[in-house]
């Protein structure tokens, strides 16, 4: 086991001992377990899973950020992380159609790069709550 702590800018979201995490890099999906080699790691928009013999496996929804791990400690930095039985499906459809009208409704004044992104967490919470 190691332990992982997830943290956001409203503070430190978990902190939990864990047999194994399973997250989405920019290079591809990696599983961490235990006596992993150091690493760091830039996140995807995504979601991640932790496998743990306490709660078994638990999966998570993650704005994109930095996972590092050294000496059976892993730690996560995210601009925003939602458990799955947080995720509310009813905000997360209108964060679609709002994105939609922006990307379609194009305008200079628009920060595409910005609508693409909150497209892609709002699709990514309505994946992982179905």
């Amino acid at each position: 086991m190691f332990e992982l702590k997830v943290i956001t800018p409203k503070g430190i979201y978990l902190t939990q001992e864990i047999n194994s995490i399973t997250v989405k890099s920019v290079d591809g999906q990696r599983t961490i377990l235990p006596n992993h080699m150091a690493l760091v790691l830039p996140l995807e928009i995504a979601s991640f899973k932790t496998v743990s013999k306490l709660n078994g496996e638990e999966t998570y929804f993650n704005s994109e950020g930095v996972l590092t791990f050294e000496d059976n400690k892993a730690l996560m930095m995210l601009a925003a992380v939602e458990k799955d039985t947080e995720i509310d499906l009813v905000r997360a459809e209108a964060a679609k159609a709002r994105a939609l009208r922006r990307l379609e409704d194009y305008d200079e004044s628009i920060d595409m790069v910005r609508a693409e992104a909150s497209l892609k967490r709002a699709m990514n919470r309505m994946r992982i709550k179905e």
